[in-house]
């Protein structure tokens, strides 16, 4: 690489640092934002009740629009009216509302099992939680071993326009229904030993649209480490609350049916000494059972049977990132699957029907084959996840598997000890005795402390506060500073939110998507880890916490207010005082100040965001500088177009507009109403007039910050900047260490580390251009990033 360089989506910087100041603050680092949590349905409040559960599911209207209808896949308006005719058929379907998608629309849970008296089903509820939260009591009580019915989670529609998982799981459920009223024994003690759950559609609203993403145009098969959606926030609940042992994901379409598990990388939290055997195992089952089903059309590989990425492609599948549903669902101590249906979509309304007449048969067979094998193992599959939990709370370490182990060195089937040659070896991960979130001067931001705990949290990680000061490992941190210790059941999950994660760049050659996420370094507070795993318990007096501490404060009588812009929430904040019309002056180090008037509108933002006004006084505002409420347009490539317009909405930009070179040209968008442009995508400036406008608008004083190549283009064409673009690696990704210029304009707000995605840097800087900031000396934290061909 060049020596002199800047990071991925600092060319916009560059251009920004040309205007006259108008940007800074309240454009800081937008690409971290993200959007709050979405509260859900709790399922878990009907712990204890009886099944069946059969209230009536409320029937949406007819919608003859909906996409699924010329898929010949069942329309979102016949769901619900099917499932409640299952219900009254029979006393072995409960059928429960969970949670709404984006639009509004219900997602459905559907539990197929014998009826339980409310007294055996709260026992079932206590024999779950003891899987967990007692494991080694567990594994010794025999009374559970006996009599605990073991679930299994069928998952269908994440993806909305891949839609026979839903029509495969409601098939699926008739054909059970009447096996057990023909009293076939192997559906007869299915039912009766196990619960199985069906969540029918989990994107309805891609489903009735006919698009892969949500209504927020982001994909759900991507979001289990933010849990921006809706719909990935219900199924993180479920799947802390249904516990199963076996979890598969039914999406579409890859021409032949693939089945996991997946292709190296594994990933590196993961028992995979316990999960390995039995998912290669039912894999193998489920080739077994397609086949010899001779599903007519259904096609198959060369040699006769299914994909298993596993043993069929060779390196940079999905089991490395815990982004996918199933690779997320696997920290509950699950066998989970990603499916792939194989026929995919056409114009052709026809074949399309006749398409999913195929898949819908193939699904049910891989449904019904996984219910098999989870019956006839369930025995070892409760006990391997029984010992997942507790090896997590005993703090034992990670097994390591060596490449061609001996098969007899670890229970369960033994075909997958073959297949794990060098590249799957795990990495050697370690654990730390303890993450540490301080509060304090040693924290960067206390509101982006608050909202990481909030969200572990939320994913079960259990996390303690200090009831008074402690030092660990030469650093002293006060009362209320969050530990999370990791001795704990959910360890793994732990472990996966919050480490650096790893350099995998020599294990494979790319990857099939991101390979480092660690909210510990890119949601803005500082996270320390501590100790190894197996060291004995910090010296800590802590108590569990249930929410995050409150973080909003304003001092008490009528002085000058500062307000430090260091967080997510603080720059919310400074909007939500500009839009309530109230004077601020940035000051120095990029924090606001604001007048002894402005007491009682500090106290309503400060309710509203939570975040803290100190003390200031009348000089703080010299040679500060008036800030004004902006006007932010942005430009969004399709793929990106949900994550662009949430980030500027979460930041607390009201209304951004959508600027496109259409919408320039036809006169819908004056940039004259606009007082800064983020750039996600690039802007064509063939246009005449769009170049005019755009050269007028820069003319005027205003900046655009942007993402790499769309800023450096738009200030070469516009002649504002002098830079070159070099382009790292198409799949390159990772976390970075970048280094920031002391008093420039990211001085005080920016992190030690970013993101990146196919990153860029610049080389040929006129000498027009300051530079803010630049990657660090090696800069690879954790991720994939090889050399491109030339070296660089």
């Amino acid at each position: 690489m060049p020596e002199h360089r800047l990071p991925a989506g600092a060319a916009g910087v560059l251009a920004a640092a040309l205007v006259l100041g108008t940007v800074a603050p309240a454009a800081a680092a937008p690409s971290t934002a993200v959007p709050p949590q979405v509260p859900t349905a709790a399922h878990q409040d009907d712990d204890g009740l009886p099944y069946p559960r059969q209230t009536p599911l409320p029937e949406p209207e007819v919608d003859d629009a909906d996409a699924s209808i010329d898929r010949g896949a069942m329309p979102f308006h016949e769901i619900a009216p099917t499932i409640n005719d299952l219900m009254a058929g029979s006393d072995l379907v409960s059928a429960e509302v969970v949670g709404s998608s984006t639009e509004g629309r219900d997602i459905y849970l559907v539990t197929v099992t014998a009826p339980e008296t409310a007294a055996e089903s709260a026992q079932q509820d206590r024999w779950r939680d003891m899987v967990k939260y007692d494991a080694a009591a567990a594994a010794d009580d025999a009374a559970l071993a006996a009599g605990y019915k073991v679930p299994i989670w069928f998952n269908g529609n994440i993806h909305g326009n891949e839609w026979e998982g839903t029509d495969a799981t409601l098939t699926y459920i008739e054909d059970l229904l009447a096996d057990v009223a023909a009293e076939d024994p192997a559906a007869t003690e299915l039912v009766e030993d196990h619960r199985l759950y069906f969540t029918v559609t989990n994107n309805p609203d891609g489903r009735v649209a006919g698009n892969r993403a949500t209504a927020l145009n982001l994909d759900p098969n991507r979001d289990f480490v933010t849990n921006t959606t809706p719909e990935t926030s219900i199924i993180r609940d479920l799947a802390a609350d249904l516990q199963p042992a076996f979890f598969v994901d039914l999406h579409g379409y890859t021409r032949i049916l693939q089945v996991e598990p997946t292709g190296p990388p594994q990933g590196e939290n993961y028992e995979h000494d316990l999960l390995m055997p039995h998912a290669y195992a039912a894999a193998l089952q489920i080739e077994q059972d397609v086949v010899a089903a001779d599903i007519e059309g259904n096609p198959l590989t060369d040699d006769g049977g299914i994909r298993i990425p596993y043993r069929d492609t060779p390196s940079g599948w999905d089991g490395w990132p815990p982004i996918f549903t199933a690779q997320y669902v696997a920290f509950q101590g699950a066998i989970a699957y990603t499916v792939e249906l194989p026929l995919g979509r056409t114009s052709d309304t026809e074949e399309s029907a006749r398409r999913t007449t195929v898949n819908t048969e193939v699904g049910v067979e891989v449904i019904d084959s996984t219910a098999d094998y989870v019956s006839d193992n369930a025995e070892e599959l409760l006990g391997n996840q029984i010992e997942i939990f507790r090896r997590g709370a005993a703090g034992e370490p990670l097994r390591t598997i060596p490449p061609f182990p001996d098969a007899d060195d670890y229970p369960g089937p033994d075909q997958w000890a073959e297949e794990w040659d060098e590249a799957d070896a795990a990495t050697g991960t370690t654990f730390p005795r303890a993450y540490v979130i301080p509060r304090g001067e040693e924290q960067v931001s206390e509101t982006d402390a608050a909202r990481l705990v909030d969200h572990l949290l939320a994913h079960g990680v259990e996390v303690t506060a200090a009831t008074e000061r402690f030092t660990l490992e030469g650093v002293t941190y006060p009362a209320g500073s969050y530990v999370v210790d990791m001795h704990q059941p959910l360890r793994g999950l732990a472990n996966v939110l919050l480490a650096d994660g790893s350099d995998i760049s020599d294990r494979v050659p790319s990857m099939y998507d991101i390979s480092a996420w660690s909210l510990g370094r890119l949601w803005g507070a500082t996270v320390e880890a501590v100790g190894s795993t197996q060291d004995p318990a910090p010296d800590v007096a802590t108590t569990p916490v249930t929410e995050a501490a409150g973080t909003a404060s304003v001092p008490r009588g009528r002085g000058f207010l500062r307000l430090d812009v260091d967080g997510v929430a603080e720059v919310a904040a400074l909007n939500d005082l500009l839009d309530r019309g109230v004077a601020v002056t940035a000051v120095e180090g990029g924090d606001v100040v604001l007048r002894p008037q402005n007491h009682e509108v500090a106290a309503a933002v400060a309710a509203e965001h939570g975040v803290t006004f100190t003390k200031s006084n009348g000089g703080a505002l010299k040679g500060g500088r008036e800030l004004t409420e902006l006007q932010v347009g942005y430009t969004s490539s399709a793929s990106y177009a949900g994550e662009d317009l949430l980030t500027l909405l979460e930041l607390g930009f009201d209304d951004p507009v959508l600027v496109t070179e259409e919408n320039l040209a036809d006169g819908s968008v004056d940039l004259d109403d606009v007082d800064v442009l983020w750039l996600g995508d690039s802007l064509d400036l063939d246009d005449a007039d769009v170049a005019v406008q755009l050269a007028d608008y820069v003319a005027d004083g205003k900046g655009f910050v942007g993402t790499a190549a769309a800023g450096t283009s738009l200030a070469e064409d516009l002649d504002v900047l002098t830079a070159d673009v070099v382009s790292g690696p198409f799949r390159a990704n990772g976390i970075v260490a970048v280094d920031t210029v002391d008093g420039g304009l990211l001085d005080g707000t920016a992190r030690d580390a970013a993101f990146v995605y196919r990153p860029s840097w610049f080389t040929g800087l006129g000498a027009e251009v300051t530079v803010e900031q630049t990657y660090a000396d090696d800069p690879l934290i954790a991720g994939h990033w090889l050399p491109n061909r030339d070296g660089s």
